[in-house]
């Protein structure tokens, strides 16, 4: 008789993917209920036509404004030959290539009557009537933006990108976002009060990397044009892409479509510091932007972005008196925070950081860990030089609730240097959230988010094949920004038919 198989074991089946401990329930408390409806969906935003975009850009003055201080008019008596055009008109043609999708499409439109002549009437009511007589009677061939391009608007780009922030930032204010707004509360902050960020990798026209390779049938040599500065990397989700990478963090009114506000524009680094030492990574340039708004901004209550903010960008933005909403990263590990002490003689209650919120330890009769999360019912702020926030918690005990209130924000503690492991002794912002991300406010916050990837997606799909036409970070930005200018304008001119302007 042969012997039995052996049976294999099974492991048990946790509540928490890839652990080794079970997460109680989520309690309801003041981040919501699993009970509560879910917010009302924003009415669709009505198509707008290509000759609605084009006046709205035109007839923005903040865009003339701009050029003339980024693109100062040639000095009198300077050697060479005076330009046919002013540097402004090139300025306007960067931003309608998001309207018409390309250089050659731009100025095949600009070339009729049609679209040029409405240029010529906004240059006469926004800078000078005479210089608006003195323009020709087309506007400029493809060879001539060309020129101006590589020769002029590139070597200005940190001073366009720099001037448009200030003059969105401002925009925004004037329609009634991002100012001081006693509405909203710090777990749900009014959507005019909410920065939305993210990072986008746009296609070059190219996807060729070596700039000669031999043909595999012939054996020709082939010459390919390469973008010098785009790169392999991979998207949220392990989608692999080919492109440069660009950040933007944007705002927008809560309830009315075409309301968005791009406030700021960045390229980052996406390859090996090595490869390319003089570009910021996009969470230590996210928090360089988000501070430059601030200064002009007092009104920002919170800023929500995805899982590329860590602890160590989120503590400086907390710091500065924000609430940072984010994801969890899946696979940390719970850590330890406080001994509460119970009454006397009754074991004490072991507090723990796990799935980003404050829970008691607890072993069960079957030798697991169960981490079960406890009840919030305030997230407190105390201004000072330094932002303190606190969630103010209740302990279920059997003897009576205790009320314990535990810091969310970067301790003096934290930053000390554990001599163990030469690093810091708790990375809190890492481990705790101000707002838990599995709750009825934590996904309304990621909702706001999602606006960024409708942003990403419409930029895309405003040009061919949803390639940027341009070759190079630093052009393929300004492409970016000559957009930017495109969607602002239209949220500007329906904040005017809207009534939300005040300025």
């Amino acid at each position: 008789m042969s012997a039995p198989k052996r049976r294999r074991r099974t492991a048990k089946k946790k509540t928490t993917k890839g652990t080794s401990y079970v997460l109680g329930p989520i309690p309801d408390d003041a981040f919501g209920s699993a009970s509560d409806a879910p917010p009302p969906r924003s009415p669709e935003a009505p198509p707008l036509t290509i000759d609605l975009r084009f006046e709205y850009l035109i007839r923005n003055p903040d865009l003339y404004a701009t050029a003339l201080e980024a693109l100062p008019p040639r000095e009198e008596g300077q050697v060479g030959r005076p330009p046919v055009y002013p540097s402004y008109i090139y300025f306007v043609f960067l931003c309608a290539i998001s309207v018409f999708g390309s250089a050659r499409s731009t100025a095949a439109h600009l070339a009729r009557p049609l679209w040029w002549d409405p240029i010529r009437r906004a240059i006469h009511d926004f800078i000078d009537p005479e210089e608006a007589a003195a323009l020709p009677p087309t506007g400029p061939t493809r060879s001539q933006w060309n020129y101006f391009f590589q020769r002029h608007l590139k070597a200005a780009g940190d001073a366009v990108r720099d001037i448009s922030r200030g003059k969105w930032i401002e925009q925004a204010v004037a329609q009634g976002m991002l100012a001081v707004n006693p509405r909203g509360s710090w777990i749900y902050p009014a959507r005019e009060q909410v920065l939305h960020g993210d990072a986008t990798v746009a296609t070059p026209p190219s996807d060729h990397t070596m700039l000669e390779e031999p043909d595999q049938k012939t054996g020709e040599i082939r010459r390919h044009r390469v973008d010098p500065d785009a790169h392999h990397t991979t998207e949220g989700g392990g989608r692999p892409v080919y492109g440069n990478k660009f950040l933007s963090i944007a705002v927008r009114a809560a309830n009315i479509p075409h309301s968005r506000v791009i406030l700021a524009l960045e390229s980052v680094r996406h390859k090996a510091r090595k490869h390319d030492p003089h570009r910021e990574d996009e969470g230590k340039a996210a928090v360089r932007l988000v501070k430059k708004i601030l200064t002009k901004a007092p009104g920002v209550r919170a800023i929500t972005y995805d899982k590329a903010l860590r602890g160590v960008h989120r503590a400086p933005l907390i710091a500065e008196g924000l609430v940072v909403f984010t994801g969890q990263h899946s696979g940390l590990v719970p850590q330890p925070l406080q001994k509460h002490k119970c009454k006397e003689g009754r074991p004490d209650h072991d507090l723990y950081a796990a799935v980003g919120r404050v829970c008691e330890r607890h072993i069960t009769v079957e030798g697991e860990t169960l981490y079960t999360p406890l009840p919030v019912r305030e997230l407190e702020f105390r201004k000072g030089a330094q932002a303190r926030f606190y969630q103010r918690l209740e302990i279920t005990c059997p003897h009576g609730p205790h009320p314990v209130r535990i810091r969310v924000d970067e301790t003096k503690e934290d930053r000390e240097i554990d001599p163990s492991t030469k690093r810091n002794r708790f990375n809190r912002t890492e481990h705790l959230r101000q707002i838990a991300p599995e709750t009825p406010a934590g996904r309304r916050l990621k909702g706001f988010r999602q606006d960024s990837e409708s942003q990403h997606s419409r930029f895309d799909q405003s040009y061919p094949h949803e390639r940027v036409p341009a070759y190079g970070a630093k052009a393929a930005l300004l492409i970016y920004i000559g957009y930017a200018w495109g969607s602002n304008s239209v949220a500007r001119c329906v904040a005017r038919i809207t009534g939300r302007r005040t300025s």
